[in-house]
């Protein structure tokens, strides 16, 4: 019985990666969710309740909870991190608070299992902008500025990434860097394809819907993609509302736009 574990499950891509789940007529699944608030996770995904397609368990409980991490992760055979943020602070390490005790778990898993143990399959969900092997910006210096503006979360991508990658040189997980683009519609259901790549050009937006869709079946591909990164791009049309949330985040955002 598959067991799938989602970290973050009220987000866009948290609740795009549900949807496509319980969609997804994998045999057996259960399907386990971390989020914080239970009400704001089935006030956006009712289905959850009714579903026959898996065995849902949710855990109620901030990452900082040990006991409820675990038990979301115990036995899980892929793991979808998508605790994440996308308020532009200096300060941010929300990526490398999750990776921590995410690994902690394993090493405990591990150590209680011993030569039974399997390392899972974790889908680390970072950015294009940081593949240097698959293109989206319109230009170079829009991509250098791009980077300069999300310096916080990019670096707090690749710290987490880091830990991940000593991780599995470990034998603790297998990890797949998953890169988006710009994503939109984090409420929305709309879907209108999507490919997957590890080199050339890809589209600069992209639905969530699709982007959860991707998730699921490159863990699905697991033994092709591991230890590996791969691009998202979209194949139709994406309304572009990049500027209009770029606009919010930074309104939102408490950073000051210093050089690094």
């Amino acid at each position: 019985m598959p067991i799938h574990a989602v970290l973050g499950g009220t987000g866009g891509t948290g609740s795009a990666i549900i949807r496509c789940l319980l969609s997804s007529q994998i045999p057996n699944l259960r399907i386990n969710i971390l989020v914080r608030s239970k009400s704001k996770l089935l006030k956006a995904i009712p289905q959850l309740e009714s579903t026959s397609s898996a065995i849902v368990t949710i855990f109620e409980a901030p990452i900082s909870n040990t006991d409820a991490f675990q038990a979301c992760l115990n036995g899980a055979s892929t793991i979808y991190v998508c605790i994440a943020t996308n308020m532009a602070s200096r300060t941010n390490a929300i990526a490398c608070t999750t990776a921590a005790p995410l690994i902690a778990a394993l090493e405990h898993f591990r150590k209680e299992q011993g030569s039974e143990y399997k390392p899972p399959v974790v889908l680390f969900n970072r950015s294009m902008a940081l593949n240097p092997d698959v293109q989206f910006m319109p230009s170079p210096l829009v991509k250098r500025f791009t980077v300069w503006i999300m310096y916080g979360i990019f670096d707090d991508l690749l710290k987490a990434l880091a830990l991940y990658t000593q991780a599995e040189k470990e034998g603790l997980l297998t990890c797949i860097t998953v890169d988006p683009p710009a994503i939109m519609e984090p409420n929305g259901t709309e879907a209108t394809g999507y490919k997957l790549l590890q080199r050339g050009k890809a589209a600069p937006m992209i639905y969530y819907a699709d982007f959860g869709r991707a998730m699921v079946e490159i863990g699905q591909r697991r033994e092709e993609f591991g230890g590996k990164s791969v691009g998202v791009s979209a194949t139709g049309a994406v309304r572009p509302e990049v500027l209009i949330n770029l606009w919010r985040m930074l309104q939102g955002s408490r950073m000051r736009l210093t050089p690094f």
